[in-house]
């Protein structure tokens, strides 16, 4: 599946863009930014927002929660979930 950073617009977001093949993988990816602040994080999920005709993904947020923390944030935007 695709996966696209969180970011201040749409160009921005769309240069993070990379392919993912698992869902382990994205939480490795995702971790890795984490890392250099001793975070982790806990949990991932999806939520389907619908087609977007900017990208033409069908758009998933994929939204994170951290170490310690109860709520869970958006960390991006994929094409699919697992």
């Amino acid at each position: 599946m695709k996966y696209r950073d969180h970011r201040g617009g749409l160009s921005e977001s769309l240069k993070t863009t990379i392919m993912v093949s698992s869902e382990e993988a994205l939480l490795a990816h995702l971790n890795n930014g984490w890392k250099l602040f001793g975070r982790t994080i806990e949990e991932i999920k999806f939520e389907h927002i619908g087609m977007d005709d900017r990208t033409r993904w069908d758009t998933y947020y994929v939204l994170q929660r951290l170490n310690g923390e109860d709520d869970f944030v958006v960390a991006g935007m994929s094409n699919n979930k697992f």
